[in-house]
């Protein structure tokens, strides 16, 4: 690991850091991944899935006022981190060119109980303090494009619509309710096991490379929604895949399409904020500030150490936590090969800062 000083960390700030294996943390061991099942994204089975996850107990508030300075700095530490050797310019530009449109895939489901508030002050916060460690690294405003399934949720979530080319563009697939006026869908239908879909045409057409950020929930049917879970809003007919907890078929075979899985290069999961009952929904009495930022490429190792937190906090709750069946779908992306939730194989890096 490198220096405080060229990891770009401010040692007056942070405490610690602790580097250790998933399993010290006492997590349940979801499964195992069968050799022959890896797939094209985790597919060195002798590497470690690197997570790295920042936390600030200042960085929010109850009312969900964000101190975006803290929450900079966490942001920094965290991709810093996980960049590993390499400088974190050089990780920026391995990863994304300035001739890139890059997706910020967000999720605003449910927000309609706290819309207007500051409760929902942590998305905008979190994008617009990624987007500025970016332009440090050479790349512009125009680079990005932040969207989601509607106008309607992106404004729920405090988001303006803005559709010009130099400045960050902020769409929907579905634009606002009543009228047609979104990116829309891929023309291409694809197999999704007995089912088809089609793709925002935000990942098929407009960009070339896209980040995950999901946010931290519990979910009435999947158990949980993290990364994996976050593509429903990358498809046109979500409701068709809710079944058996959203599996068979469902989530794993959604991440396993080859533009989600092939464009997806990043995801830095927003968990400023967290719903631990009662979600998807963003539901007042079961909303707490979780302060954090999770990092990494594998979204099975990803929703693993998410998911482990769901349960700490409800199991703090006297609320029983989400099952290995209820939550199976992370299980069962691991066996399709798009990650990795045995703990043996999550190299878990906690910065508290």
């Amino acid at each position: 690991m490198k220096s405080e000083n060229e990891n770009g960390f401010n040692s007056s700030r942070r405490k610690f850091i602790q580097k250790t294996s998933a399993a010290a943390l006492g997590l349940s061991v979801l499964g195992s991944i069968p050799s022959t099942l890896r797939g094209a994204v985790f597919n060195n089975p002798s590497k470690k899935s690197k997570v790295v996850l920042v936390r600030n107990s200042k960085v929010i508030d109850l009312n969900g006022l964000v101190n975006n300075s803290i929450l900079s700095e966490m942001l920094q530490a965290g991709l810093t981190n996980f960049s590993g050797d390499k400088s974190f310019s050089s990780y920026i530009s391995g990863l994304f060119s300035p001739s890139d449109i890059i997706g910020l895939k967000i999720n605003t489901l449910g927000l309609a109980g706290i819309a207007g508030s500051a409760l929902t002050s942590h998305f905008t916060s979190v994008t617009s303090s990624l987007i500025n460690i970016f332009n440090e690294s050479g790349l512009k405003d125009s680079n990005f494009i932040i969207w989601d399934r509607s106008d309607d949720e992106l404004i729920s979530a405090g988001y303006s619509i803005q559709k010009e080319k130099d400045k960050t563009r902020i769409m929907s697939c579905a634009g606002k309710r009543g009228e047609d006026i979104g990116i829309g869908y891929s023309d291409e239908e694809y197999p999704v096991g007995n089912i088809s879909t089609k793709i925002s045409r935000f990942i098929t057409d407009l960009c070339t490379v896209f980040i995950n950020i999901p946010v931290l929930k519990d979910h009435g049917n999947a158990g949980f929604t993290g990364a994996l879970k976050n593509h429903y809003g990358s498809i046109n007919n979500p409701r068709e895949f809710h079944n058996n907890n959203c599996t068979n078929p469902g989530i794993p075979e959604v991440n396993l399409l080859s533009p989600i899985r092939t464009k997806q290069k990043l995801i830095v999961g927003d968990l400023m904020m967290g719903v631990f009952n009662g979600g998807p929904r963003w539901d007042r009495k079961y909303i707490w500030p979780y302060g954090g930022i999770i990092v990494g490429t594998d979204p099975v190792a990803v929703d693993t150490i998410m998911l482990s937190i769901i349960n700490e906090k409800r199991k703090s709750e006297n609320i029983n936590p989400l099952s290995e069946y209820v939550t199976r779908h992370i299980n069962l992306s691991a066996q399709l090969g798009l990650g990795t939730n045995n703990l043996d194989e999550i190299d878990l890096v906690k910065i508290d800062l």
